[in-house]
């Protein structure tokens, strides 16, 4: 076990017992999604501005929450929705 491992571990061990289902649930969520490993790297070295990191990780986290609704929009639907609102129908 690598000694970030152990640090993790530890952590874990040491949380009270009504902790444990939100980071159980926070890890889930983190292993479901697709992170992109050069987006990580730079993060981590301080490339990425964290602002911007946070707002898609947020931007992710809704998109995953709301994956069932989503799933059911057409997008060229909506385009041609709102193109015919903004400037009227199209003949």
């Amino acid at each position: 076990m690598t000694a970030l491992r152990q640090v993790v571990v530890q952590m874990i061990n040491d949380m009270p017992e009504h902790l444990l289902p939100a980071v159980i649930q926070i890890l889930k969520d983190f292993k479901e999604r697709q992170f992109d490993e050069k987006d990580i790297e730079k993060l981590n070295n301080g490339m990425l501005d964290p602002k911007k990191a946070a707002a898609f990780a947020a931007m992710e986290e809704w998109v995953y929450h709301n994956r069932d609704v989503l799933s059911k929009i057409d997008p060229e639907k909506e385009r041609e929705l709102a193109m015919e609102e903004k400037y009227g129908p199209f003949n």
